[in-house]
């Protein structure tokens, strides 16, 4: 995501704030190894990410959801 949607070359722009937002069960299951490491870039890039929960069973994925989205938090998110 951080390379392929936030560029200038897909249709970035840079007066305009990076929103990313995760759409999840809680529950990682593709490069889920990378996945602290693409959280940290993308915050650290000043992407702001907002997660929203889609299960029957939102209060289990809480903690997954939370631990996502708040990684390396700058405490504005």
């Amino acid at each position: 995501m951080r390379s392929e949607i936030f560029n200038i070359a897909n249709g970035d722009r840079p007066d305009v704030a990076n929103v990313a937002i995760l759409i999840t069960d809680g529950i990682p299951t593709r490069e889920v190894d990378q996945l602290p490491g693409e959280v940290r870039r993308l915050k650290n890039s000043g992407v702001k990410i907002v997660g929203v929960g889609v299960t029957a069973a939102v209060s289990e994925c809480v903690t997954t959801l939370i631990y996502l989205i708040s990684l390396f938090t700058d405490n504005q998110t």
